[in-house]
């Protein structure tokens, strides 16, 4: 029954492998102790054909709250903050003052960065993307190794002049949503096309159809940072593939926040470069955070709600599909 209904449900599909068991394997083990009491929880939750993805991030609130709370203040409120008293209420020398805001760029994104690297390294094949290489980064590493290096270059160049240049030192975090933008407006645009990767995408295989970079950014992320291994990317492409409601919250989230960042991006950039230069520095690395917590509020909102419907749609699925089959046995 459940693979008659997955069967139906696969004509808009895009990922390319099969659904996982709804029991665990061997390699459920490779995950964390915490993504393992998870599991444990949401067995009874099983529907029959529909993989339950086994990670909450309330399970995990703790290094959330840390870690995140950590970026946001090295990547937005430090710059800020250190900022407007050194530059208005000091007499340092302008240089001086780039140097210390820029001297704690890096250290908490570096740190994490070099612990998803060592995890991706690691001989335990626990982390890797499917059919993935060991000395081969997923597509969420690359594509941040590209940004993060592009906004340090930004930052130590523009310091160096005896009087830096502060509106390029304020434009790092416009850039990078502009880059994670157009990545999702594009795989969007190749997704609703139907077109195919054009290189491998974490677990998407070269020239399997792409999925949007949303899906793989939420692969990578919470099987390498969140610690849940290929257990969680076969779960989470499996339910792509089977879900047209998952698919569809996916689909609409990808495009929301890749506008969304678009927006941000060039309208922050717009004014770094208009504005007096105190009141770009604050929009280049405040505004972006701003954006960043009313996305994130209503992502939260609209997943839970998207996935309530799906728990619904898919249940009442099962429910019209089993008497379907019981008229036709009493039929015959």
């Amino acid at each position: 029954m459940s693979r008659d209904m997955a069967s139906d449900d696969l004509e808009n599909g895009h990922a390319v492998l099969d659904p996982p068991p709804a029991s665990s394997g061997p390699e459920e083990s490779g995950g964390s102790s915490a993504s393992s009491a998870t599991a444990r929880k949401d067995r009874s939750e099983e529907l029959p054909g529909l993989p339950r993805l086994n990670y909450k991030l309330l399970d995990h609130k703790k290094k959330l709250f840390l870690v995140g709370g950590l970026l946001v203040l090295e990547g937005s409120i430090l710059p800020i903050v250190l900022f407007y008293p050194l530059w208005f209420a000091t007499t340092l020398r302008h240089g001086i003052l780039f140097a210390i805001i820029t001297s704690f760029f890096g250290i908490v994104s570096g740190l994490e960065f070099a612990h998803r690297s060592w995890r991706l390294i690691l001989k335990d094949d626990i982390y890797r993307p499917l059919d993935g290489k060991r000395w081969r980064f997923d597509f969420t590493h690359m594509t941040l190794s590209i940004g993060y290096t592009v906004m340090t270059g930004i930052l130590i160049g523009a310091s160096i002049p005896h009087e830096p240049l502060v509106r390029p030192l304020a434009m790092p975090l416009p850039l990078f949503f502009i880059q994670v933008g157009s990545l999702a407006l594009a795989t969007g645009y190749m997704n609703a096309r139907n077109m195919p990767a054009t290189c491998k995408v974490s677990s998407i295989p070269k020239g399997a159809p792409i999925p949007p970079v949303l899906l793989t950014f939420i692969e990578d992320v919470v099987a390498v940072d969140g610690g849940a291994g290929k257990t969680y990317r076969k779960r989470l492409l499996g339910r792509y593939k089977v879900s047209k409601d998952f698919r569809a919250l996916i689909k609409g989230l990808n495009w929301f926040w890749g506008v969304g960042c678009m927006l941000i991006g060039a309208g922050s950039l717009a004014v770094v470069w208009t504005a007096p230069q105190e009141i770009a520095y604050g929009i280049g690395w405040g505004a972006p955070l701003v954006f960043t917590i009313i996305w994130t509020a209503i992502t939260i909102f609209w997943s839970h709600t998207s996935l309530h419907n799906e728990k619904k749609r898919w249940m009442a699925n099962l429910r019209r599909q089993s008497q379907q089959e019981n008229e036709k046995q009493a039929e015959s």
